[in-house]
């Protein structure tokens, strides 16, 4: 299974590459709608404040802020999408593919219209471009349906009843456009890089990039030919839940994919963690799984899950790892 095209360094030198060079940046700004032609460009005021900026130097300022708080902070974390199972608060890095390119049609000319107020009623996100030179990123944010009181003046009776400075408030019917301080999706080369995983599922078929990078994992585990009946992981994965997805998903940039066949039946006889955990075909030498427990099992294998102490020589099970750095580079 191919990496990310994108890692957390590229990330952060194209992201900060446009932050220290903000003046020299513009911005657009698109409606995007449920149907074709998906973007309306929207027009933004360039009459001055009192502070003498217009609206859309008002709205640059705010996307770069959030981008120098939140995305190149030092305490934001990158990981690979393929690691969702782990639940840890990091921004994952997915790459559009063929079963999963939702925002393939922000490069494409024909999706591009200009704005009416008709279009509020089809309404569903609004996307930023920032461009710089030649390169271009886009910064997504989703639209909830919201409802805004309209303040109006008292009737009559309250005034009657000595209610003056009462503020009564009404439903707004007219259409609002709402524009918030935040960041739902960045979209850089085409990866998306989000920490929102539920707006994706919910909105934009992301259990389909989910089961299919868990079937390209089990694929890779096929080419191994390690297991004997490879159908059982396919059942598993599909069995309803897109947990048992995710935890084959998260498998797929293993390093125990790059050991032979030869190696990894080594391991799994030498190992005290893994010694009959499996039960072996004698004629073949290949794992038979014959229960979605077994399944996991061998997940847990690929994936590393047992780590142990040099020190105390104690075995720990851990669900999130960071590759160590060699001795002589640590800090």
């Amino acid at each position: 299974m191919p990496e990310v095209n994108l890692n957390e360094e590229q990330i952060r030198v194209k992201l900060k590459d446009y932050y220290d060079n903000f003046t020299q940046c513009g911005l657009e700004a698109f409606l995007v709608k449920k149907d074709s032609p998906k973007l309306k460009r929207m027009s933004l005021s360039e009459e001055p404040n009192e502070q003498g900026k217009n609206f859309r130097t008002i709205l640059k300022e705010m996307f770069f802020n959030i981008l120098g708080e939140q995305y190149l902070s030092q305490e934001a974390e990158y990981a690979d999408g393929r690691q969702l199972a782990d639940n840890q608060n990091k921004y994952l890095i997915f790459e559009q593919g063929e079963n999963f390119q939702p925002f393939v049609y922000l490069n494409d000319d024909n999706e591009i219209g200009d704005f009416s107020t008709a279009d509020l009623t089809d309404a569903f996100g609004l996307v930023f471009q920032l461009r710089k030179g030649g390169n271009t990123i886009w910064l997504y944010q989703q639209l909830w349906s919201i409802m805004v009181p309209n303040k109006k003046k008292t009737n009559i009776m309250a005034r009657l009843m000595q209610f003056e400075n009462q503020v009564v408030f009404s439903e707004q019917n007219e259409n609002l456009l709402t524009i918030a301080k935040k960041i739902d999706v960045l979209i850089i080369d085409n990866c998306l890089i989000t920490s929102n995983t539920t707006l994706l599922q919910k909105y934009f078929g992301f259990q389909d990039y989910i089961y299919q990078s868990a079937q390209q994992t089990v694929q890779s585990i096929v080419q191994k030919n390690i297991v004997a009946n490879t159908e059982k992981m396919t059942e598993y994965i599909s069995r309803g839940k897109t947990k048992y997805a995710r935890k084959m998903m998260r498998i797929g940039s293993s390093r125990v994919l790059n050991l032979t066949p030869e190696q990894l039946i080594a391991k799994i006889n030498s190992l005290a963690r893994w010694q009959g955990k499996f039960n072996f075909n004698q004629d073949t030498n290949q794992i038979t799984l014959n229960t979605y427990g077994e399944v996991e099992s061998l997940i847990d294998l690929f994936d590393e899950r047992y780590t142990r102490s040099d020190v105390t020589d104690t075995e720990y099970d851990t669900d999130v790892k960071t590759v160590a750095l060699p001795i002589g580079q640590m800090q």
